[in-house]
């Protein structure tokens, strides 16, 4: 039996070396060991830059909320952001707020204004009265009418009469 097996082993078949597989085991799972771990090392350093891009822009946001709707915005700003809006949209298809308008223009006013009639049709309107004074006073009070933070007053017509000044204004939201 010992002769078949040197036989066997002289006719081409390979001897088993453990200790030689065992090496070229441990070099190839080193190998491995160190693409995947710079493969590992890779991903973290892109997941680093890009959670750092999204707390920028998150910042950003929050930033951009603030100066929107103050300091306190809330649990939802984009929520608050559409419901403001969809105000504003409403407040357009309306038209003008006839007592607003009233109250920008009485808040400059005198004794002297008296607002006769105020015709307003959507986003524009008209408003006719009587001042009373010379025509510089009642341009004074036009100059006034300018620092209204919601409308746009602009003359239309002035009427010289005896003691005043008839008027008619145009008026529009800003």
């Amino acid at each position: 039996m010992t002769t078949s097996t040197n036989q066997h082993n002289a006719e081409g078949a390979p001897e088993y070396r453990s200790g030689k597989a065992s090496r070229r085991f441990l070099r190839n799972l080193v190998w491995v060991l160190v693409i995947g771990g710079l493969f590992l090392g890779g991903q973290g350093v892109r997941y680093y830059l890009h959670y750092a891009q999204l707390e920028r822009i998150s910042e950003e946001t929050d930033k951009l909320y603030r100066s929107v709707l103050g300091p306190d915005i809330g649990g939802s700003p984009f929520g608050r952001l559409q419901f403001e809006h969809g105000k504003l949209l409403a407040s357009r298809r309306i038209g003008l707020d006839p007592l607003s308008v009233l109250a920008s223009l009485s808040l400059p006013a005198s004794e002297g204004v008296r607002v006769d009639a105020v015709d307003l049709t959507g986003a524009r309107g008209r408003v006719r009265g009587f001042y009373s004074g010379d025509e510089a006073g009642f341009m004074q009070y036009v100059e006034k009418l300018s620092d209204d933070d919601r409308y746009l007053f602009s003359v239309y017509k002035i009427v010289e009469l005896g003691g005043g000044v008839s008027f008619s204004l145009s008026v529009e939201p800003k």
